[in-house]
């Protein structure tokens, strides 16, 4: 995701809005007060600034918690690691994509990998042919977990978290530990590519199927194409030893 340093959310400072929403993004749920905290404001302003985030999709209510809670969504992760550097040609932007699907190709080929891809969908700048210059690429991915029994799932994430904290890794939450198995391929996919922006389908189905999108990559569709018939092979009659040619 590009943004605009000079820009405003809902009246805010993108860099200010961004800035909290990086602080935000570490707290699975949060209140107007976390954020009157984070920014040293008063709390109407702190309540404007929700109100902000809420309208530009970055946040939504959490009805568990009670009606003052909210967490950050998917697009403010996005959001979160949105870069204000000048913006990329088609030509880097094609490369980065390009690249991006053979990674998709690695993890749904690769055993090492505990989810595979099922979907991928194109959105934002990248599909007008007519943009020459391209904040980034913007890329909506469907993951799904190649075992599908849940408690042998459940197992061998437990073994891989277990490597990954021997190798130095160190997990803040409990939440980022059971979902490992999603997580690890959603970095692997994105590989820290500053012209990739990655947000997960799932959680951001709505809006990405508002927008103008295009599917890349659907297990369905590749199903669908294996489940067509194939043509019989016409079966040749041996020649007479007579025939003349």
């Amino acid at each position: 995701m590009q943004i605009d340093s000079k820009g405003n959310v809902g009246g805010y400072p993108t860099l200010l809005v961004r800035k909290l929403v990086r602080r935000l993004n570490n707290l699975l749920i949060w209140d107007w007060e976390t954020v009157q905290r984070i920014l040293l404001v008063g709390p109407n302003e702190a309540r404007a600034v929700v109100k902000a985030m809420e309208d530009a999709g970055f946040a939504k209510a959490n009805r568990g918690r009670g009606p003052k809670a909210w967490t950050t969504t998917q697009l403010a992760q996005s959001f979160g690691s949105a870069t204000a550097a000048r913006p990329i040609t088609r030509r880097t932007a094609e490369a980065a994509f390009a690249l991006f699907l053979a990674r998709v190709d690695r993890v749904n080929s690769d055993d090492y990998f505990l989810a595979k891809v099922t979907r991928v969908v194109l959105f934002g700048s990248y599909l007008r042919a007519d943009a020459s210059r391209l904040g980034d690429v913007d890329i909506a991915v469907e993951l799904r977990p190649k075992e599908a029994d849940r408690g042998r799932l459940g197992e061998l994430n437990h073994q891989r978290v277990a490597e990954c904290e021997q190798n130095g890794h160190r997990f803040s939450r409990m939440l980022d530990q059971q979902a490992w198995w999603q997580m690890e391929t959603f970095r692997f996919l994105k590989s820290r590519s500053r012209s990739i922006s990655l947000v997960d389908y799932q959680m951001e189905k709505e809006f990405v199927d508002r927008v103008p999108h295009k599917v890349v990559f659907s297990v369905q569709e590749e199903q669908a194409k294996s489940a067509l018939p194939q043509p019989t092979p016409i079966r040749r009659a041996k020649r007479p030893k007579d025939c003349p040619f």
